[in-house]
């Protein structure tokens, strides 16, 4: 199902609190192909002044709330359209980060295919230390093909 709600446009979700453990670390390092010793040993990363395993920066993608506030998505159909992102400090093994996710913007666009809804989806991350670890703002498509399939 495809649902916005327009009136909820900029309205935050709940915090989602998320606790990063050292292997699913390590799974998305080893899935980059990325041998960064900070990313696997504790030894080095403690070595560098850290206090845990570092997680790679693009790590926070998966700690994004996905329960926005007025936002329905269909389950197949959407286009990942672009991602930024904001680094605070480094998230670490055993960091406790509290994430919140809401609509930023919605636009819609014609063209060859149909309209598509282009749905900016921000959110940020703060450590247990009231710490910013990251902001992130991804744009969401959504075809009407998969719009009409899901249901509007």
């Amino acid at each position: 199902m495809f649902r916005l709600d327009a009136e909820k446009l900029g309205h935050r979700s709940p915090v989602a609190m998320r606790t990063v453990e050292r292997g699913a670390i390590r799974k998305f390092a080893v899935a980059l192909g990325d041998g960064n010793p900070l990313y696997l040993s504790v030894e080095a990363a403690r070595a560098q002044g850290y206090r845990d395993v570092v997680a790679p920066p693009t790590f926070a993608v998966t700690l994004l709330p996905w329960d926005i506030p007025g936002l329905e998505m269909p389950h197949a159909g959407v286009l990942h359209g672009e991602q930024e992102f904001e680094w605070g400090v480094p998230i670490c093994a055993g960091d406790e980060i509290g994430v919140v996710g809401w609509v930023d913007a919605v636009k819609a666009r014609s063209g060859q295919q149909g309209t598509m809804t282009m749905i900016t989806v921000a959110s940020e991350g703060t450590n247990q230390h009231q710490e910013m670890a990251f902001r992130a703002r991804a744009v969401l498509i959504v075809t009407e093909e998969a719009a009409n399939e899901h249901g509007r």
